[in-house]
């Protein structure tokens, strides 16, 4: 068992340094290296510390192998390899930043602290090994006789070295979440927002039926909100790229190898072996499990080549191979019938898909690296020319993870807004391809002139018009209003109409006539039985709400769920002090992602 423990701690006990963050949180709630660029070997620089490359793979490695461990022998996806790498450098920028917190903040640990730890709370992959516990829980007097056993001793200094490495980044969320605070009509709140249920019925002074005439907002008056708003009109950096995609399709060597296995297949068919049997050995469609059954179908179901073939074989008989669009085909016939005057058939198959070979993904991969070799040595278009390609330009595009034409792909993404015009990427693979590209135009950030936002301007100047005057409207029917029992028969009396939500609701909840309007929702939940609420800025202008058959407070049900919400509470304040700090701290913080420079795809 100590040996088993001693195999695994390593891998185990980087969670509690590099992972602790998260846990206690969730708990509570190949371009160069040129000129002055990036320093060879530094895959990010935080606040002026350079972090290795070799720092972030090893952390990755060691992640994939825990996840691993835990998969019982299953491989881990493509997309979740994707997301562990991201989690573990989101996970070394957090741990940095409080690493500088607590050095700034002189945050000790002392031996004591440690010791009482070690001896008093070990941590849950101990807790959860069988060795230590007792009809399925946790002993503490295996794990006390464990630590007095002389050959843990080796184990016990990796477990000290941990809790040294973790408690005070652990003292120092501590001080973040003691901030916290939860108040008594904060818990009353959850609870009303959580069991009210009421119905209301509401006047609606639409936007849209208080327009206001064009006319009225002045050129002066879309400069004056142009000069005073203009951070709001900033456009980030855009750039476009030239590219070629090299597809990976299939050759005709790859067509020809698929239809010699067809043919092969008939051959055996002909012979006598079950047809079924080689629909689940050989056939690439999802029917395969199940012998290649497709049950019965009329005429024009399958595409046209399929069709033909099949409804003039007859019953019992194979035919094939037939082409089709998605490859090399093999049809049995069990059966036909005319079911409402419609001929159907029912009938097996085996499916060949024409795919591309390892041998023709090498020769593509060859071609595409032999292109961007030309293109180093003269130009992007003599290079075309010379391979008889197509060059495609992509639209301007922001710095996020998408290229116009080519998808998402965010290493590429950063390498472009990067790398300087003219320079030409590494190749990106692509769901079915290759990528080559050379980085053609950039423009700058800048405020958007006024011509360019003029419209939106006058749009957005119009809508606030158009929301003031339907507040004016709704304040001077409220007036009117002098008591609750005659909100209907006012509104009536005005030509007002009275819509009703004439179905019990509560707090975020989809209201047919309504949306999720939480204005509109917390207001008539807020309410008193048959109180009128003063005018409500809603989503589509303003409202004047009447709730009635509301549900009754239950005090007993209030008492004995108060602490669950209490703690439900203190959870998510505690997650949004550490969130926001965390936030201010990348604010402050000159984060540098190098990562382009060593990873196509993360």
């Amino acid at each position: 068992m100590m040996q088993t423990m001693r195999q695994n701690m390593k891998v185990i006990l980087w969670i509690l340094v590099l992972a602790f963050i998260a846990t206690i949180i969730f708990s509570w709630g190949m371009g160069g290296f040129t000129g002055s660029g990036p320093k060879q070997g530094v895959v990010a620089v935080i606040d002026g510390t350079d972090i290795p490359v070799d720092r972030l793979e090893s952390l990755i490695q060691q992640r994939l192998t825990f996840e691993q461990s835990q998969q019982n022998g299953a491989e881990l996806s493509e997309f979740r390899i994707k997301q562990l790498r991201q989690e573990v450098w989101d996970e070394l920028i957090r741990n940095t930043l409080i690493e500088r917190e607590v050095k700034s903040s002189g945050i000790k640990v002392s031996d004591k602290e440690i010791a009482f730890l070690v001896q008093n709370s070990p941590p849950d992959f101990i807790k959860q090994n069988e060795y230590f516990q007792k009809d399925s829980t946790f002993d503490m007097a295996k794990y006390q006789e464990f630590l007095r056993n002389p050959a843990a001793a080796q184990d016990l200094m990796m477990l000290e070295d941990s809790y040294r490495k973790s408690l005070p980044s652990q003292k120092f969320l501590y001080q973040i979440m003691s901030l916290a605070n939860v108040s008594d009509q904060e818990v009353w709140e959850k609870y009303l927002h959580t069991t009210v249920a009421a119905k209301a019925r509401y006047v609606l002074f639409a936007t849209a039926d208080s327009r206001v005439d064009s006319f009225s907002i002045s050129p002066k008056d879309v400069q004056n909100y142009y000069n005073e708003n203009k951070e709001d009109y900033r456009v980030p950096e855009k750039r476009r790229i030239l590219y070629t995609i090299f597809k990976e399709e299939a050759s005709k060597t790859d067509s020809s190898a698929a239809l010699e296995t067809a043919n092969e297949l008939m051959t055996r068919i002909g012979t006598g072996e079950d047809f079924g049997d080689l629909a689940k050995q050989f056939s690439d469609d999802r029917t395969a499990e199940n012998g290649g059954d497709l049950g019965f179908f009329e005429r024009g179901r399958m595409v046209p080549e399929f069709d033909r073939a099949a409804f003039s074989t007859p019953v019992g008989q194979v035919t094939g191979p037939v082409a089709t669009k998605f490859g090399y085909h093999l049809i049995k016939v069990t059966d036909k019938k005319m079911e409402n005057g419609v001929e159907q058939i029912s009938a097996s198959h085996i499916l060949l898909k024409v795919q591309p070979s390892a041998d023709t993904k090498d020769q593509i991969h060859s071609t595409a690296e032999g292109y961007l070799d030309e293109i180093k040595q003269s130009t992007m278009s003599a290079a075309a020319a010379a391979y008889k390609v197509k060059i495609d330009t992509s639209g301007f595009f922001e710095r996020r993870d998408f290229i116009p034409g080519v998808g998402r792909l965010p290493s590429a993404v950063e390498y472009i807004f990067n790398r300087p015009i003219g320079d030409r990427g590494p190749i990106y693979r692509l769901r079915d391809g290759l990528l080559v590209f050379e980085i053609y135009q950039v423009e700058k950030e800048k405020i958007a002139p006024l011509p360019e936002v003029q419209t939106q301007i006058t749009a957005k100047l119009l809508e606030e018009k158009n929301l003031a005057r339907a507040r004016e409207r709704c304040e001077t029917f409220y007036r009117t209003v002098p008591d609750a029992g005659q909100f209907v028969s006012r509104a009536e009396a005005a030509g007002l109409k009275v819509e009703t939500v004439d179905r019990q609701f509560r707090s975020g909840e989809f209201l047919q006539t309504i949306g999720q309007d939480q204005a509109f929702i917390s207001t008539a939940l807020a309410n008193r039985e048959g109180g009128v609420s003063k005018p409500v800025k809603g989503m589509n202008g303003y409202y004047l709400i009447q709730t009635f058959e509301k549900t009754p407070v239950d005090s007993a049900d209030f008492q004995s769920r108060k602490a669950n919400l209490r703690g439900e509470l203190m959870s998510a304040k505690q997650n949004q002090l550490y969130n926001q700090w965390f936030e201010d701290a990348k604010k402050k913080a000159t984060i540098q992602d190098h990562r382009y420079l060593y990873y196509l795809d993360y």
